[in-house]
């Protein structure tokens, strides 16, 4: 599957961006220390991998990702209606994190939702990222934050921009600040660029002295560190392991 910048062409809408994606974004549901339930969210970069931030899941227990929503799959080049199912199913996910304790970065595999829809990963790194060429870039932000009364987990789109571009002083990697507001469960979410590729995951909400997350900034981490967990535990997509021609192999402990 190949992005609009790959084919040198126009930029995608919000609407096509939800309607190419959605179906690749999954909540992950878990258990906290006390047994109260959690919700976070993932997305699939090809062969049944997906990405999340590690802390909708280390430290939790009884990790999985709910699948059931749709049954079919969509590409750029053609169209294929999802339908929506009421059933759900919960698959039990085994986590495996960035080797840097700080990076907000999990992966892991579900081989047998290798047919959901690719989301492809933005094809540059921290050092190639220039302020001025995001910042006010429109994106869509894909994931499951919860809605009160709501009777199920329900996939919510939101339009942004990007604000800007930070190094933070806690951990590294670029992050990008972006204009929708931060909710509990966009966790671990894709910030999809108007190029159709993701430009990164949404982590931890910016802010201070323990204020409620909708107070903070939503936060982006780059594809970088997203790159490096994928090839670390040898989940890197045939495209991804491709395009970058073993940059990101393991170099030994």
């Amino acid at each position: 599957m190949q992005s609009k910048a790959e084919h040198g062409v126009g930029k995608y809408s919000a609407k096509e961006l939800c309607a190419n994606y959605s179906a690749a974004v999954l909540p992950v549901v878990a258990k906290d220390d006390n047994g109260d339930p959690a919700i976070g969210s993932a997305f699939h970069v090809g062969s049944g991998s997906f990405v999340t931030a590690r802390h909708v899941v280390e430290g939790m227990t009884d990790c999985r990702v709910e699948v059931g929503r749709f049954r079919h799959g969509r590409s750029l080049q053609e169209t294929v209606h999802f339908q929506k199912h009421d059933c759900f199913e919960l698959i039990s996910l085994e986590p495996c994190f960035h080797p840097d304790s700080n990076i907000d970065v999990a992966v892991f595999s579900v081989p047998r939702l290798s047919d959901l829809p690719q989301i492809p990963l933005g094809g540059y790194l921290d050092d190639w990222i220039n302020d001025d060429a995001f910042v006010l870039n429109e994106v869509l932000v894909l994931g499951f934050p919860p809605i009160p009364l709501a009777d199920s987990n329900i996939l919510v789109a939101a339009r942004g921009q990007i604000n800007t571009v930070v190094d933070l002083t806690v951990v590294k990697h670029v992050h990008f600040i972006v204009s929708t507001m931060a909710r509990g469960g966009f966790s671990g979410g894709v910030v999809l660029s108007e190029w159709g590729v993701a430009m990164g995951m949404v982590t931890s909400s910016l802010l201070k002295n323990d204020k409620p997350e909708e107070l903070g900034y939503m936060t982006v981490l780059s594809v970088e560190p997203i790159l490096e967990c994928l090839a670390k535990h040898g989940l890197l997509s045939p495209e991804d392991a491709k395009l970058w021609e073993g940059l990101f192999d393991p170099k030994g402990d």
